[in-house]
């Protein structure tokens, strides 16, 4: 003999129900046998779709927020470097763009360091030559890197001991050419930059001081 009466899973009534949401609709009775309880006390289920709802809500604001707030700093950074490309462009010399380019940036997104070290300046000063080529080696296919466990090398070569973070951009005209030099940023904030941080501004910032940087130097030693 079979059982008629069954019983079922609370995993099969859970989707029978979200198969059929209106349910409760065609059997307005069935709420008179449904019970929802909290620590507080026993609620209907009107009250607890509406507490859901109002969750839900609340997390879509908040969502909402932060993705408006992501804009506006986006464009604020935008804005940022606009100016600082700018000033770029505005550079007549050498000892201008070596002088105001870095304290441009130093201003403009509160750097604690910023420093610039080019091909020609290494190869007059054989001690940096090691942090350059180590340098040169971690910037792959002229992109930007970010970290706070840059070796000891490299930290010296750019910055004081008191540097706990660093973006390295390379300084390039090019696509797969070797850059000109690179531009350090270095933050007493070991949080500030790190290897999970995009590099798409920092990647235009170095093309254009590198277009920069060749308009300017002589021209036996442009690339």
């Amino acid at each position: 003999m079979t059982d008629s009466h069954k019983s079922i899973s609370p995993q099969e009534l859970a989707d029978y129900l979200r198969r059929n949401p209106t349910i409760f609709q065609s059997h307005p009775e069935l709420l008179e046998f449904i019970s929802l309880s909290d620590t507080r006390s026993t609620s209907s289920l009107l009250e607890r779709q509406i507490s859901v709802l109002k969750e839900r809500l609340l997390a879509q604001k908040m969502q909402q927020a932060e993705l408006f707030q992501n804009a506006r700093d986006n464009e604020e950074i935008s804005n940022q470097f606009s100016e600082v490309i700018s000033q770029l462009i505005s550079c007549t010399n050498l000892s201008e763009f070596a002088s105001e380019f870095p304290r441009t940036l130093r201003h403009t997104f509160a750097i604690d360091q910023v420093s610039i070290k080019t091909s020609q300046s290494v190869t007059r000063r054989p001690s940096e030559a090691s942090g350059y080529e180590e340098t040169l080696r971690r910037l792959n296919n002229n992109r930007s890197m970010c970290d706070n466990r840059w070796p000891n090398n490299v930290m010296q070569l750019f910055f004081n001991d008191d540097i706990m973070s660093a973006a390295l951009v390379p300084l390039y005209t090019q696509s797969g050419q070797n850059p000109l030099g690179v531009l350090a940023l270095g933050s007493r904030n070991a949080e500030r930059y790190t290897n999970d941080l995009g590099t798409a501004h920092l990647d235009k910032l170095g093309l254009m001081a590198g277009l920069c940087l060749k308009r300017l130097q002589p021209q036996g030693v442009r690339g």
